[in-house]
């Protein structure tokens, strides 16, 4: 039985490019996903050519999500407890837009005044009153 997920977090370690025993190139990187007042990893085992090249894109602390099988497995450390070994094998991924600086407010400066429309520019001012007093007809 196969399990899909979408996972959507930030890298917490650099892609790596690696090759398999089957001589395969593949990549390989950790999302870190917050989860209350901790934080879930990730493992991220990319073989897509496309999912990889843009997974090499991305640096430590890029937010992305990630789509594809998921393989979880019990872990017991030397003279410790089980952990959870969370792995996805990424089909897909998108990169995420970053989350918005707070702007720094700016002093406020008065709006500029626009010129007039009747400056210059035409014979009458649109109450057809002559600005010019002259006895051309246009």
């Amino acid at each position: 039985m196969t399990a899909h997920a979408l996972i959507a977090g930030t890298l917490f370690r650099a892609p790596e490019q690696k090759t398999a025993k089957s001589g395969k190139p593949y990549v390989s990187a950790t999302i870190r996903c917050k989860e209350g007042d901790g934080s879930q990893f990730w493992r991220i085992m990319c073989f897509s050519e496309s999912a990889s090249a843009e997974l090499m894109r991305l640096a430590d602390g890029d937010a992305l999500s990630v789509q594809g099988s998921m393989r979880a497995e019990l872990y017991h450390p030397e003279g410790g407890e089980a952990r959870i070994n969370l792995t996805v094998f990424a089909d897909a991924m998108l990169p995420l837009r970053p989350a918005p600086k707070p702007r720094k407010m700016k002093e406020k400066v008065e709006p500029q005044r626009a010129a007039p429309a009747d400056r210059g520019l035409s014979r009458h001012g649109g109450d057809s009153e002559d600005y010019f007093r002259d006895e051309m007809p246009f």
